[in-house]
């Protein structure tokens, strides 16, 4: 890290502290409002997309999701990249496991992508530094001077997460998809203080022979259900903490009560409800602090469920109860001429509060109202009964035709490479748009 770099990485750390330190709703509005009039100047001026809306309000530019964004790369990026070379530059990193690879001295990558084309991001020096110290203020909450071991297991690696390079803070990606006993050697003798990993790769390092004890685990990258989060807190002995980030930026973290709070003021995000009583949302994203490849009103694939009650935290702006899933994770039933969609946490609440005693399980929607239910252990008779009779209770209550189920015993799997993902919806767009 050059010291460029180091003086936009402390300016960001501290800049996040003060951010995370806010109380007050009108504060937190008025900086995100100056900040979205200077980055929408910006992306106006430089962005050939988005220049003729140049000067207008936000709400009218449009919405965008994945398929648009790829497919307007080089006129939506400030940077004359093209979409070619920067997906020939992401796929040899994949292929080589070396992330280092950069073009004109951008940051490239690709995300997993749960559904559909994988989605690729273009990040400027600049920017990569203002990440990694606004990551540093939201997700460490002692000093900047602590020492701290960081352990990041993901499925790709990046020079955004080599960036991280401050005082005593040691920061070191690990690849999963090395030799599993390899892996956990290498974990074991860096000895992380906090460990960052997916939902599913975290429960398998739990079970390891010599399982990593750091003070901090965090999930990332995928779903955290009640189940998995329950494991781990009783394998690692501490509260599973999560990061919610995407392709499209850093777009939340919990706190120490728990709760996720969206990256605002970095963020404007405009609900798209998904409900009528307003409890979930598909969020539309515009991030203030990327340039290179801007980030405007674009529109994810999440559902996202709100906290019932403000965090006693304090923190102003959105928070979530959970990240429920992807818009595919919505099960659809008929409802008397209408659509009625089965949110993700409604459905897993049904199965884990019906059956006590369940290591796992998985749901697929095989056609409309036809879902087969993979159970692990298989339950008695009795217990698929009071399940079934559970699922048609709160079909009814959503005033919707029960499904026809069939149940099967889950198999013990080797572990996905990619996103975990219990519930599993039709291959459509189920969420509102």
């Amino acid at each position: 890290m050059n010291a460029r770099s180091a003086l936009l990485t402390a300016s960001a750390w501290l800049r996040a502290r003060r951010i995370d330190a806010l109380r007050d709703e009108a504060t937190l509005r008025g900086i995100q409002s100056r900040w979205l009039a200077r980055h929408l100047a910006y992306v106006g001026a430089s962005s050939r997309f988005y220049r003729a809306f140049a000067g207008r309000p936000l709400k009218e530019w449009p919405v965008i999701g994945k398929q648009e964004w790829l497919a307007n790369f080089d006129s939506i990026n400030t940077a004359g990249a093209t979409l070619a070379a920067v997906e020939r530059l992401a796929l040899a990193g994949e292929s080589s496991r070396d992330f280092t690879a950069d073009w004109n001295g951008h940051t490239v990558g690709l995300s997993t992508g749960t559904s559909g084309r994988r989605g690729l991001f273009l990040i400027a020096p600049g920017e990569r530094a203002r990440w990694a110290g606004t990551v540093l203020g939201r997700v460490l909450r002692g000093s900047p001077l602590s020492a701290e071991r960081i352990a990041l297991v993901l499925r790709a690696g990046s020079t955004l997460y080599e960036s991280v390079r401050v005082a005593r803070l040691r920061f070191r990606y690990f690849d999963p998809l090395k030799p599993w006993e390899q892996l956990c050697e290498d974990l074991a003798r860096f000895d992380p203080t906090i460990l960052i990993a997916p939902a599913q790769l975290l429960t398998r390092l739990a079970a390891a022979p010599r399982a990593p004890r750091p003070r901090r685990v965090i999930s990332a990258a995928e779903v955290l259900d009640d189940i998995d989060r329950l494991h781990l807190q009783q394998a690692f002995g501490t509260q599973v903490e999560q990061i919610y980030q995407a392709t499209e930026g850093f777009l939340g973290a919990s706190c120490g009560h728990g709760t996720i709070h969206l990256n605002e003021p970095y963020l404007v995000i405009e609900p798209e409800w998904q409900d009528a009583a307003r409890t979930r949302f598909v969020p539309i994203v515009t991030d203030l602090w990327r340039r290179a490849q801007p980030v405007v009103r674009y529109r994810l694939d999440d559902v996202l469920r709100v906290a019932a009650a403000p965090c006693p935290c304090g923190r102003p702006g959105i928070a979530l109860a959970a990240i429920e899933g992807r818009c595919d994770d919505v099960l659809l039933l008929d409802g008397d001429g209408r659509d009625v969609a089965v949110f993700a946490d409604q459905l897993a609440r049904q199965i884990t509060c019906t059956l006590a005693r369940l290591d796992d399980y998985e749901v697929q929607e095989t056609a409309r109202g036809r879902w087969s239910i993979g159970l692990r252990p298989m339950p008695a008779e009795d217990g698929l009964r009071r399940l079934q009779q559970s699922i048609g209770a709160m079909a009814a209550q959503l005033g919707a035709v029960a499904p026809a189920l069939v149940f099967a015993p889950l198999q013990v799997d080797a572990p996905a490479r990619g996103k975990r993902r219990r519930i599993r919806g039709a291959a459509r767009h189920a969420c509102a748009s």
